[in-house]
């Protein structure tokens, strides 16, 4: 039986632009599951022979090769500039005109992932209350309504860009990240506080949140890091699930900004005693009402999306990101059965579309 042959989509300058620790660990993946597998750019793509000129990480470095179209593209484009490129559309369009299976579609927008999942019931109740930000009369309006909220990019990941911002009676004070320390400013005159934002939020497009009073692990703020994929069956599943705490007075868990990586097995029992079953069963259920519903809403074939999913002290989850191009994870069990379950995912594509074809 021929070897199913997936190809890493990227683009950018150079012959291997992107994440090229990712494409690695993807190639070593595939070359133990018995898959061939390429990094290419959209310009390296001959459509008349049907050749791609691809790279192979072999012997400690990057080697160039001819190979066959691919029967499954895993688009890994590294952001939404490139994505949204002529050459990158172009490619798209005519590998999905050949039925050659394309994943994972696009990336993800805070505020169209927030209108889509209000639409479904089961999810609704799990969303913090989000909004664009048009005009300082939006963050204004939610202030008065919930005392704390969150200021978010609508395109950023990683928590960057992030801030806080609470009322406390005629007082306010303002929370962010600035290189490695976390910010604190105060003030009481509302038009300091806009000033301030203004300058942090430049032209950047911006969404406001309801900030959820979530529980907490030893003094700190904690959120659930989720990998949900599809696997050898085409079905979603919870690959695996980590924890990341916050810093000392830090308004996000994200490691680059100061959290750190913990166990679920220590954080849930250590929170909620004897529910920490019932509170991770929670979890995994949202999660897996939440990727279809990403999928069917935005179209396209997805494959795996990260989540953020936050606890309040009832162990009532709350969703707030998903990332449909997630980064590897530092758990090394979660990252080791994440590239199998892709494999798995990938060999029942190729057969699918080999069936169809």
């Amino acid at each position: 039986m021929r070897r199913p042959i997936l190809g890493i989509l990227t683009a950018g300058k150079g012959p291997v632009p992107g994440n090229r620790e990712m494409f690695r660990f993807v190639q070593q993946a595939c070359r133990e599951a018995g898959l061939t597998a390429y990094v290419f750019t959209p310009d390296q793509v001959n459509w008349s022979r049907g050749v791609v000129r691809g790279y192979r990480y072999v012997g400690g470095r990057w080697r160039a090769g001819n190979f066959p179209l691919p029967q499954v593209v895993y688009n890994r484009v590294p952001n939404r500039q490139l994505e949204a490129s002529a050459a990158v559309k172009q490619v798209k369009r005519r590998l999905l005109t050949r039925g050659i299976p394309y994943y994972n579609a696009r990336f993800l927008n805070k505020y169209d992932l927030y209108r889509m999942l209000t639409k479904e019931a089961a999810i609704r109740p799990h969303l913090p209350w989000t909004n664009l930000v048009r005009r300082r009369d939006d963050i204004k309006a939610a202030l008065k309504q919930f005392g704390r909220v969150y200021l978010k990019p609508r395109h950023a990941f990683a928590g960057q860009g992030i801030m806080t911002v609470e009322l406390r009676g005629n007082d306010w004070e303002l929370r962010y990240r600035q290189g490695n320390a976390n910010r604190v400013i105060r003030g009481s005159a509302l038009g300091e506080l806009w000033s301030r934002l203004e300058r942090r939020m430049g032209k950047q497009s911006y969404i406001v949140q309801q900030a959820i009073p979530l529980a907490r692990y030893r003094g700190r703020t904690f959120d659930i890091r989720l990998l949900a994929q599809k696997n050898g069956a085409g079905q979603w599943q919870v690959t695996g699930m980590g924890v990341r705490v916050a810093s000392k007075g830090g308004i996000t868990t994200h490691v680059p900004n100061g959290g750190y990586i913990a166990s679920a097995a220590d954080v849930l029992p250590a929170v909620f005693g004897a529910e920490a079953d019932r509170v991770r069963e929670k979890v995994a259920l949202l999660a897996m009402q939440i990727a279809p519903a990403v999928e069917k809403g935005y179209g396209g074939l997805f494959g795996e999306m990260s989540m953020d999913i936050g606890l309040d002290n009832n162990g009532h989850p709350w969703f707030f990101e998903a990332n449909a191009k997630p980064m590897r994870f530092d758990e090394p069990g979660i990252r080791r059965k994440g590239l199998q379950t892709m494999t798995a995912y990938v060999r029942y594509l190729a057969r699918e579309a080999g069936e169809r074809g």
